[in-house]
């Protein structure tokens, strides 16, 4: 029987979406901002937010980390998300929905951002896709002359890139950057019905790997088109060091560079390997046995459980309006 009286929801975009700024929307200060080159979200953080004054409803929102981040692989972003929404699923506690933040400032959908899309898809599924609000951001930073071009963005996100997500029950909303644009988002899904993702019903129901699961599938796609785009500068980059050392006399500052490159590159597919070796891990069972004992130690309490089976700091705030 599905407990309205608390849930889950999920925060999740591309790195840089806003989806820390959100959830300092509803708690100042309660998650870190990301104000550099560098995600500050390396791990899911959550917040607790108790919706009534009689403390009967509460929500916990899940800031995830966000996809397309330079300084981690696709897989590890995704592995993380999946060890947060597979506690979740074992701790009892209802999933109520996704938010799922997108830039209205970007130009263009690149193919990265269609690769983010494909994946939040197959981690949903589309029987779950009712619980799923697509959220275009930074509507407050645009200048008066460029907000009819965001709409038209807006519209083409609508038509195109979220068609097939919208016609399977999402809905499409704007934040504006203010906490009363916040509010009624987390007040949508904390009425929904609960429900479970596709992701979750394979890797703790089924007990598959990450691998095997629709996601894992599109994932190891995307890694072998990286591995071989990576590999081909790579043999690139090694006939022309090959090269430079050729010349009479040798130009030290660009052999010093090619090695550079090369190093960096060696260091990407590198990582790309041991992505698959860790989408090829069952986390399931783990995380059954990790959960059972966070639960029994700290009396059922689901947030606080899965906080610690995760080493996630929880933060509590209340919000009434």
């Amino acid at each position: 029987m599905d407990n309205k009286s608390d849930g889950v929801i999920l925060v999740m975009g591309v790195t840089g979406a806003g989806k820390s700024y959100f959830l300092n929307q509803l708690k100042s200060e309660s998650v870190a901002e990301g104000h550099s080159l560098y995600p500050e979200t390396q791990k899911c953080q959550a917040v607790h937010i108790i919706l009534d004054e009689d403390e009967k409803r509460s929500i916990t929102v899940v800031d995830t980390p966000g996809f397309g981040d330079t300084f981690r692989s696709q897989a590890e972003i995704v592995g993380e998300i999946t060890d947060y929404l597979a506690a979740q699923h074992l701790s009892g506690l209802p999933l109520r929905g996704i938010l799922y933040l997108h830039k209205i400032t970007d130009n263009k959908v690149t193919d990265a951002s269609l690769q983010h899309i494909q994946i939040l898809r197959k981690i949903v599924g589309d029987n779950a896709m009712t619980n799923v609000i697509l959220v275009t951001t930074m509507w407050n930073i645009l200048r008066p002359e460029d907000h009819q071009r965001a709409v038209q963005r807006e519209q083409e996100l609508v038509t195109t890139f979220w068609s097939s997500m919208i016609d399977n029950g999402s809905y499409v909303a704007q934040f504006n950057g203010t906490p009363r644009s916040a509010y009624p988002l987390i007040y949508q899904l904390a009425d929904q019905q609960s429900v479970v993702l596709d992701i979750q019903k394979e890797i703790v129901d089924e007990n598959r790997s990450i691998l095997e699961t629709a996601t894992g599938m599109t994932l190891v796609q995307q890694l072998r088109e990286d591995h071989d785009a990576y590999q081909l500068k790579l043999c690139n980059l090694q006939d022309e060091l090959s090269q430079q050392r050729k010349l009479k006399p040798a130009t030290k500052t660009e052999i010093k560079r090619l090695k550079s490159e090369i190093k960096s590159t060696e260091e990407v597919l590198d990582a790309i390997s041991s992505s698959v070796d860790r989408m090829s891990l069952r986390p399931g069972a783990p995380m059954r046995q990790r959960m059972k004992q966070a639960l029994k130690e700290h009396g059922g309490k689901a947030p606080v459980a899965i906080g610690v089976a995760l080493n996630i700091t929880l933060f509590v705030v209340g919000l009434f309006i």
